[in-house]
């Protein structure tokens, strides 16, 4: 059977009708029988065919006996995020030219959108998605279940990049996996990251420690650092007492990816630690670390705007650069930000500009008439509960009461 299904797939790919192939072998109807598994063939006939269709038919049989070992292997490659192996992997699947072909297709089909996502390639990620979407093949159990992952991890990938895509989305679809279906925990993780978009810090932490526990367990040391650096970020609201041990907490995390090589996540978790030290209005030692992350950011990123942004937002609230300092880098962030064609970030560095200039009648203007509307239709809820609350204030000083009950209205009744 499995004969058939390879003759099948070659001669439709050498653009043979199955006359064609029967050609002074067997007639067309017996070609038809043999690649359905219908009837009984000879060693003989598939020996003519392999050859007609110039294929090694030992060899294509191996290869695809092997395709499901090799994809559980390559999945395995991408959690760990071995990135040599994951790219190995992926050139030698796509050697086995039957493979969409096979039973296999979708499974490799997914494997592939998380491969994507894994190299930031969102568009071919998308591409495989809705075409799975619009042609609806029939999926296994296990199937399924990735099917929601992938797409719970695009979502996700999605609002980091700052996209517009609704926050719920990810969450959505990462809570319709059946975990015991799926066996799969590293979605623990997404999920705890899912509730983190959405505010639910509880979850956000009681998932976090679940991937945690389970990279832990399965030597994922450095996704066991971003679950671990994921539970610290819920603890904003800690005491000191507390804090002081998440201090001693993300400092281990610090060296730990120093050690292992992984500087992406130590910038992450310098910055990180910066934010909880912001949160503490502790201006001074955010801007320690907030100023080692940038640092460690490629300046041609999303993440080295986030960090360039909330690193002189603090240095301005704590009064740690001169104006003109300030104000250079704010114009290197928007700068960097229109390249990027990125408008939060447009957005943001507009924001800081009007401010280090004392411009505050264009300031809250602006805030009105553009930065509010822009974070409430992309869901940027945090900014947008830090900004409505500076312009409520500025309206109540200002003794313009009607606005400022309109504005209020934004943050004390979220979305």
């Amino acid at each position: 059977m499995l004969e058939g299904e390879i003759i099948k797939f070659y001669r439709k790919k050498a653009g043979l009708t199955q006359e064609d192939l029967g050609k002074d072998i067997c007639t067309a109807t017996h070609v038809s029988r043999i690649e359905r598994g219908e009837t009984r063939y000879s060693a003989e006939i598939i020996k003519l065919f392999s050859q007609r269709l110039q294929i090694d038919i030992e060899k294509e049989i191996t290869a695809v006996k092997n395709i499901e070992i090799k994809l559980q292997k390559w999945h395995n490659s991408i959690i760990l995020e071995r990135m040599n192996e994951v790219t190995k992997i992926k050139e030698e699947l796509e050697n086995i030219q039957y493979i969409n072909a096979s039973n296999y297709a979708i499974y490799y089909q997914l494997l592939l959108a998380r491969y994507f996502i894994l190299r930031k390639n969102i568009d071919k990620t998308e591409r495989i998605l809705k075409r799975i979407e619009k042609e609806s093949p029939p999926m296994s159990t296990y199937e399924k279940n990735l099917y929601y992952h992938v797409r719970g991890i695009y979502y996700l990938d999605q609002y980091t990049r700052l996209n517009n895509v609704n926050r719920q989305s990810a969450l959505q679809e990462l809570k319709k996996i059946n975990i015991e279906e799926y066996g799969n925990r590293e979605y623990y993780y997404h999920l705890g990251v899912a509730y983190h978009w959405t505010q639910s810090k509880v979850m956000a932490y009681f998932y976090g420690e679940k991937a945690f526990r389970y990279f832990k367990k399965t030597n994922n040391y450095a996704r066991a650092i971003l679950a671990e650096s994921l539970m610290l970020v819920q603890l904003k609201e800690s005491t000191q007492l507390d804090f002081e041990e998440i201090v001693v907490r993300y400092e281990s995390l610090i060296e730990l990816s120093e050690s292992l090589g992984l500087l992406d996540k130590r910038g992450m978790i310098l910055h990180n630690l910066g934010l909880m030290y912001f949160w503490k209005q502790d201006f001074k030692n955010a801007h320690v670390y907030y100023d080692k992350s940038v640092k460690e950011a490629d300046k041609q990123s999303l993440p080295y705007l986030n960090r360039l942004y909330n690193y002189l937002d603090n240095a301005e609230e704590g009064k740690l650069l001169s104006t003109n300092e300030l104000l250079k880098q704010a114009n290197e962030g928007l700068a960097l930000s229109e390249k990027a064609t990125n408008d939060l970030y447009k957005i943001l560095f507009n924001l800081l500009i009007f401010r280090f200039n004392n411009q505050f009648d264009e300031y809250y203007l602006y805030i009105d008439q553009t930065a509010l509307p822009f974070f409430k239709s992309h869901h940027h809820v945090t900014h947008a509960n830090k900004y409505a609350k500076l312009l409520y204030n500025y309206y109540v000083k200002t003794e313009q009461f009607k606005k400022a009950v309109q504005t209020g209205d934004m943050f004390i009744n979220k979305p």
